[in-house]
């Protein structure tokens, strides 16, 4: 797990932003995010099994909503590090928001808002991914850290350069067993959400660019929420805060004041809809 803690603390609490990265990433490829955002807020990522630091214990099968378990754990310890319950921003890309989704469901006292960045299983539609993951990462371990690197820079040269660490590091962390057997990924998005009472807001990326997320998709998602939803398209790929950082800052940063002030979450209405 890692913690960007507040620099800048106040006497009142602020809003915590709880990061839940996506398959064969880690914790640390939210550090960009943190940097960017200054101090303002504390930002922690824990890992998922598997990932990072978190060791997967092999099972017949790698059960995605298990991870919900530990990420409440954290969300109970806050008060205890913090020595106050501060509101908890959930934040999710790719497998992360599935994650993200079960915590907001399962925390709903605490968690404000709900931010899902390129979310998986938007649809009850299993793509055949896991086999092709697989082979990517075993190839990707194959190399060293500079391979990895270049890898990355060669597939996706937008991205900004203090991405490029975090990612190949998390790829050489990635414990590849998970993808040899079966994938339980409990049930779609929407039906996560249908369990959802905060506001929640959807960062959707083009299908067409490699975005996992339909227009007919998101908004499947969005009309279940009960606290209501904002759909904001980028106009990128997989990866909007890594090919649209400013914007999913602007988010980020929008959503974290409107509940630190209490105002209501639900009231943030920080649209970016921009082709790139």
């Amino acid at each position: 797990m890692r913690v960007w803690p507040a620099v800048d603390v106040p006497s009142a609490p602020r809003p915590v932003l709880l990061a839940c990265h996506g398959w064969t990433d880690s914790g640390e490829v939210f550090g960009p995010v943190a940097q960017a955002l200054d101090g303002h807020w504390t930002v922690i990522a824990p890992d998922a099994p598997g990932h990072g630091d978190s060791p997967w214990t092999p099972a017949p099968v790698y059960c995605v909503p298990d991870h919900v378990t530990g990420l409440a754990a954290v969300v109970d310890a806050l008060p205890h590090v913090d020595r106050h319950r501060a509101p908890v921003v959930a934040y999710g890309h790719s497998l992360g928001a599935l994650s993200a989704a079960r915590l907001a469901a399962a925390r709903s006292g605490v968690v404000a808002h709900l931010i899902l960045e390129d979310p998986a299983r938007t649809t009850p539609r299993r793509a055949p991914s896991v086999p092709l993951m697989r082979t990517w990462l075993r190839d990707l371990q194959a190399t060293d850290h500079a391979g990895r690197v270049g890898y990355l820079v060669r597939e996706h040269p937008d991205w900004p350069a203090d991405e490029h660490g975090p990612w190949a590091r998390s790829k050489a962390e990635a414990d590849p067993r998970p993808l040899d057997g079966p994938v339980d990924w409990g049930p779609s998005l929407p039906v996560l959400l249908a369990e959802v009472g905060c506001p929640v807001t959807i960062l959707r990326g083009e299908p067409a660019r490699g975005g996992l997320v339909s227009r007919a998709g998101a908004a499947r998602c969005a009309a279940v929420c009960a606290g209501g939803a904002d759909v904001i398209e980028l106009g990128t790929g997989h990866n909007p805060r890594r090919e649209a950082r400013a914007e999913v800052l602007a988010v980020l940063r929008a959503v974290l004041e409107r509940c630190g002030a209490g105002t209501g979450a639900g009231q943030t209405r920080a649209r970016v809809n921009r082709d790139r």
